[in-house]
Formats: structure tokens, C-alpha cells, sequence
């Protein structure tokens, strides 16, 4: 493994707009474990842990929403942290590439207050920027992950002070920073580096970790930046990686193929990262900048739960069993918590197949060999003049054109669209085996891991159960149209993404987003292995249109989001006290909004 660590040593001043928040009398410093806050003088306001004995979460109330003002559908409200300092939301605006400033109110209503220019952390690291990923906010400070305009190239994290959105530095990172979190005690600031390629597949970066250090401050930070070299082919650690960790790529090394998406540092000192797209977690020795190991997650069968995979079998709800059928289960977001002394990680289950291509003409398609998925304009004018999207690389492929032995158990569900021909499953190099399971991208639920990556409790098909019970009529919606019941049953369902564990009054909570039915469900995850659902709450109306105009099929006509039709597409939830009451806040990207509901016990 190559570790390339470099020292920062900022030569900016510390100037006088460096000062902490004037009212002294409402406020009180927060000391940590590093020096950042005294040294620039941010104050924070006095924060009381809210308490209720022993009661449990009954359910969550909505208590406000803000809108973004940006077109429907641009990730205007991503990813989201709340900073205790300045009781304020910072919410990621990947649309117009800045950092959104939510203040709340007496009763916990979000309204945006400000921004956070990210073009300050342009011109104070000498990069073009491209849009911000991630945020995420702890005593004062805010950490920004920036990709740069050539998502290929290496990224940024950008340091901001909370109360007054100055710059105080930028860290480097690998190419396209994902998601950027600081540990729990503030001592370090990680960033995950997906390393995507380009649309062409012809460049791909290596994916990576970096790991900021600011135990003598930010502006004294020591920066390291973790790659998985040593796990490629003929390098000293290839023969740990198991079968269960996905390299798929056909030309890329490992290191080019795993693609960090998402992390968490847990209570045992290691540093958890998902990478998604492989179907495995890597964990990291925080304190020794290492990778202890990578763990392949393998899949989940649906022999023994069930699973609507059809769109076109014009029945919601069609669940069924195929014992030779499995979810990889792919997570994307990650959290960790702990419960008599061991660690566990939850993981939002979400799947991701692979898809690069170029708009072209067919013409120049088919002279690349590439597969043209356009219309066919062969022996017309259009074969050389007219574009559409040329697909240079995918790895997924209808279970009705999988290249099965025809012996398989699998053979005949495949070809009919009542059970599997419409699933999305991962393409083989060659043919599938009789004795080789279909895989599936996903698993239509969220997990508990051990911290050496063993499974310990999936929820299996409940996640479609309950959705199904709360609203069949809309079972399996997609995020973008309300018109779209039993879309997204070919594809991963619910589609599980965003993730957060809290431990409130003696329990741990997990709250898991829907991101495309919407809706976050809580899990009562004390007893991991007998982890039990507690509740289902989707702030979604499925009787209006999703923007002032649709057409017929529901789809949105002029890019303005209607507000009357709630939360689309929960992209990060964050939980959080103040007031001396519990709340989680959401962000959602689809209809731009940010939503906070406050906990009922």
C-alpha cells in the first residue's frame, strides 16, 4: 500500500474577522479534542442532551419543509448536516454548486438564511471546481466535498467556519470526493473518492480514501491519502480479496475498480467505507492510516422472501420466491453504532449497476463497436448525422436476454414477464451456469454487519411488505412521477439509500430513506440480530402532480416542482437535538426539499 502524506501549514492570518459570535451570554465554548475552536473563537451555543427516561420512538411528526429555489430534479438538496454551534442545517445544492444555510425556528421549521460560496474554495486551493457532494458539520466547522470540473481529477474538502461561512482552508482529495464526514470526537475529516471513469471509459482514476488529521488544528492538519494499490494483480495483498468483492470492470486494475462511496468511523477506532459498486466494505486503522481489509458482502437469496421484479405483469404487488436468485446487496450509505462493546455497521442496501456511454451518431457507434441504444436509422441519412446515446459499457442486462444454459432452474421464469424477464440482473462474461445463481443489483433492504463483515440481521422483504400495506396503489413508484406505480419493481424496488443510527433513551434507532417510494421507515436495531421494525412515515402525496405541469403519464412538463406534492427522492437524513426535544432532518433531492420531523415518544 502507498501512503502519500503531506503536511499543510496555512499562510493566512488569522485576522480579526476570525472572532467568535457576539452574544457571550447565550453561549458557551465547546472544548474538543483539538484546538480549532479556541483557536479561531467561534462560541457555540449551550446544548442540554434532551432526556425521557426510558420511553420509546411512537412515530415521527413532521414539523416543516424548505424548498430550494432551483428546477425539479437537480439535486438541490442532497446531503445535509447540522452543526450544534450555530443550530443551522447545512444542506449540499449540487445544482448551483454551493452549500445551503437552513436556520430553525422555535418549533423546528427549516428556512434557508444564506449560502456558502463555494468559490472561495476555487480560489483559495487554485483548482475549477466542479459541484459539491457532501457536507458535514461538527463544533463550528464544515467540511465540503468538492469534486473538481474534470471529475477525473483529483477534488477537494474545503474547511468553513459555521457561524460566518469564511474559508479557513481546502485539504486535497482523490477524484470525485463522494462524501466527506469528520469522527465523532472531531479529530479527524474523511473523504471517500469514488474515482468514477469518464464517459467513455477511457479514463479511470483509482478510487481512495484521505484521511485529515487536525489534532494540532486546521491549519496544521497532516494529510493522508490511502489507495488500494496493493490489492491489484500481482501486488502484495491481491489474495485476500474473496470471490465476494465484485471486480467487474474489463481493463481496469482493482484499484481503478473499487469505487468508495460512502463511510463512517465507528466507536472501535476503524473507519468503515462502502464500496458499492464492488459489494464490499473496506475498513480503515484510523489511527494508523491503514487499510486493515476489505470485505466482499456477497448476496442475499430470495428462495426463502419475496419480490415483486416484474413492471409489465399489470399486478402490484406480485411477490415471489426464486430460490436461485440473489440481491448483491450494494450498499450506499453506511452508519456504525455500538452495543455492549462491539461494533456494528447498518448499510442502506441500495444496488448500482454500471453504465458509461456517449452521445454520437449510430454510425460512429457501431464503427467502435459499441451497442447503439438509440433508434435504428440504418440505410438512412440519419445512420450518420443524427445523435443519440452510444453505450460504451454496461453491466446489466434484462433477465429475459441473460445468456442462461437453458438446464438452469431459473430458464423458463426468465423468459416470462409475469416473474423474471423484465429484472434487471448483472450480465455475465459468458453463459450463466444451470448451477449458478442470477444475481440481481440490490437486496430491497437494509442490513447489520459485525466489524469483521459478517451478517448479523437483514430485513429481508419487509421493506416492500410495509409500503405495500401503507399504499398499494402507489407500490414501487419511481421519484420523479406520481403516476408510476409498479415502475421500479424491474429494477431495485424502494430502493433503499439513505441511512442514520441514533441512540436515544437507552435504544438504537435506524432510520432508513426510500429513495425512490419515498419515505423513511425506523427500526428499533438494540438487539441486532432481532432488530424489529417501529414505523413508516412518507411525506409524499401520490394525488397531485409532481410539478405545476405534467402530461398525461404524469410526467413533469415545465421543470417547476409543486409543492403540494411533498418529499421526493431522500437522498441523506441527519438526526439531531435541540430544544431538548429529538428530530431527524431529510434531504431530498428530486423535489429539492428539506424536511425536519421531530421524534414522538
Amino acid at each position: 500500500m502507498n501512503r502519500n502524506t503531506l503536511t499543510f501549514t496555512t499562510l493566512a492570518v488569522v485576522t480579526s474577522a476570525l472572532l467568535g459570535c457576539s452574544q457571550q451570554s447565550n453561549t458557551t465554548t465547546v472544548k474538543n479534542t483539538f484546538s480549532a475552536i479556541d483557536t479561531f473563537g467561534i462560541q457555540c451555543k449551550l446544548h442540554e442532551e434532551p432526556t425521557f427516561d426510558s420511553l420509546e420512538i411512537s412515530g415521527l411528526t413532521l414539523v416543516g419543509s424548505s424548498i430550494a429555489a432551483a428546477p425539479f430534479a437537480t439535486s438541490a438538496a442532497e446531503i445535509l448536516s447540522y452543526d450544534s454551534c450555530t443550530d443551522k442545517l447545512y444542506v449540499v445544492n449540487a445544482q448551483a454548486k454551493k452549500v445551503d444555510v437552513l436556520t430553525l425556528n422555535a418549533n423546528s421549521k427549516p428556512t434557508a438564511v444564506g449560502h456558502i460560496d463555494l468559490q472561495s474554495a476555487a480560489n483559495y486551493s487554485g483548482i475549477e471546481i466542479g459541484a459539491a457532494n457532501s457536507v458535514s458539520a461538527h463544533s463550528g466547522l464544515v467540511a465540503v466535498a468538492i469534486e473538481n470540473n474534470d471529475k477525473q481529477k483529483n477534488g477537494i474538502i474545503a474547511l468553513y467556519r459555521s457561524d460566518t461561512l469564511e474559508i479557513i482552508t481546502t485539504y486535497p482529495a482523490g477524484a470525485l470526493p463522494d462524501m466527506v464526514s469528520f469522527s465523532k470526537d472531531g479529530r479527524y475529516i474523511a473523504s471517500a473518492n469514488e474515482g468514477e471513469p469518464n464517459s467513455d471509459y477511457s479514463v479511470d482514476p483509482e478510487g481512495s480514501v484521505t484521511l485529515v488529521d487536525i489534532a494540532n488544528g486546521p491549519l496544521n492538519a497532516l494529510v493522508t491519502q490511502l489507495d488500494f494499490n496493493a490489492f491489484d494483480k500481482g501486488n502484495s495483498r491481491h489474495s485476500e480479496l474473496t470471490d465476494k468483492v465484485r471486480i467487474s470492470a474489463p481493463t481496469a486494475t482493482v484499484s481503478q475498480d473499487l469505487e468508495p462511496e460512502y463511510l463512517t468511523f465507528a466507536d472501535n477506532g476503524k473507519l468503515y467505507v462502502a464500496l458499492q459498486e464492488n459489494n464490499a466494505l473496506a475498513a480503515i486503522d484510523v489511527e494508523n492510516a491503514s487499510i486493515d481489509g476489505i470485505f466482499g458482502l456477497g448476496g442475499k437469496s430470495w428462495g426463502n422472501v419475496q419480490l415483486d421484479a416484474s413492471n409489465k405483469d399489470k399486478k402490484l404487488g406480485n411477490f415471489q420466491s426464486y430460490s436461485m436468485l440473489e440481491g448483491l446487496y450494494m450498499p450506499d450509505s453506511i452508519a456504525s453504532y455500538s452495543v455492549n462493546g462491539s461494533t456494528y455497521i447498518v448499510t442502506a442496501n441500495e444496488g448500482d449497476g454500471r453504465e458509461y456511454g456517449i452521445e454520437t451518431t449510430q454510425k460512429q457507434c457501431d464503427e467502435k463497436s459499441y451497442e447503439w441504444d438509440g433508434d435504428d436509422y440504418q440505410g438512412t441519412a440519419e445512420y450518420a448525422t443524427k445523435q443519440d446515446f452510444c453505450i460504451v459499457y454496461v453491466d446489466e442486462i434484462r433477465g429475459k436476454k441473460l445468456d442462461i444454459d437453458k438446464n438452469h432452474p431459473l430458464a423458463s421464469a426468465l423468459k416470462d414477464k409475469n416473474q423474471l424477464a423484465r429484472l434487471k440482473v448483472v450480465k455475465p462474461q459468458g453463459t450463466l451456469a444451470a448451477d449458478e445463481k442470477v444475481q440481481a443489483f440490490g437486496s430491497r433492504s437494509f442490513s447489520i454487519w459485525d466489524e469483521s463483515g459478517e451478517l448479523v440481521f437483514d430485513s429481508g422483504d419487509e421493506f416492500a411488505r410495509i409500503v405495500f400495506e401503507n399504499n398499494k396503489n402507489n407500490f414501487n413508484s419511481t421519484n420523479d412521477n406520481n403516476s408510476s406505480a409498479d415502475d421500479r419493481s424491474d429494477d431495485k424496488g424502494a430502493e433503499p439509500e439513505a441511512i442514520e443510527v441514533a441512540s436515544i433513551n437507552g435504544h438504537q434507532y435506524a432510520f432508513i430513506g426510500l429513495e425512490r417510494q419515498g419515505g423513511v421507515m425506523v427500526y428499533d436495531v438494540t438487539e441486532p440480530k432481532s432488530s424489529r421494525f417501529v414505523t413508516y412515515v412518507n411525506n409524499r402525496n401520490f394525488d397531485v402532480g409532481v410539478c405545476t405541469q405534467v402530461d398525461e403519464e404524469g410526467e413533469c412538463k415545465n421543470g417547476s416542482y409543486n409543492p403540494n406534492a411533498g418529499d421526493l427522492g431522500p437522498e441523506s437524513i441527519k438526526y439531531f437535538t435541540r430544544l431538548n426535544q429529538h428530530f431527524i432532518a431529510v434531504a431530498n433531492e428530486v423535489s429539492g426539499t428539506t424536511s425536519v420531523y421531530r421524534i414522538d415518544f
